[in-house]
């Protein structure tokens, strides 16, 4: 199949407008409020450009994607850790990783964790699944 210099143009456009598109629906970016400045590597500034390139981003939208990720692994590892350490329970962790409970279990039965879950967290999760039925039902 033979594309015109005008089709390419157009689905390279809508390609970029879409993966503009899910990066905002994934990482929740709305509009930038802040300008972070670091320095790298002449290595990790290549190795980044050609993360762009792949992704068909510009540096600066791989460079968002990139820490957009590596904190929000940061924030599953410490609230992997804290659970580990007894400081905070599984509901907990999962607010500090900003995932849902669900979420915090998988993670924390991937890592082989003991599942501190009892009757009274079971309840408690319950609680609001009775009471809209019990609306419901009314």
């Amino acid at each position: 199949m033979k594309l015109s210099v005008q089709k390419c143009e157009l689905l390279r456009k809508n390609f970029k407008l879409y993966t503009k598109y899910m990066y905002t629906k994934r990482y929740k970016v709305r509009h930038m409020t802040a300008t972070l400045t670091t320095r790298a590597s002449d290595k990790l500034a290549r190795d980044v450009e050609e993360l762009a390139e792949k992704e068909q981003l510009d540096k600066s939208a791989m460079i968002r994607r990139l820490l957009a990720d590596a904190v929000e692994m940061k924030k599953r590892e410490e609230a992997i850790e804290l659970y580990k350490a007894g400081k905070t329970s599984l509901r907990g962790a999962a607010k500090i990783a900003k995932i849902s409970l669900w979420e915090m279990i998988d993670l924390v039965s991937k890592e082989g964790l003991y599942l501190d879950y009892g009757k009274e967290e079971l309840a408690e999760d319950l609680g609001p699944i009775r009471r809209k039925k019990r609306a419901g039902s009314e």
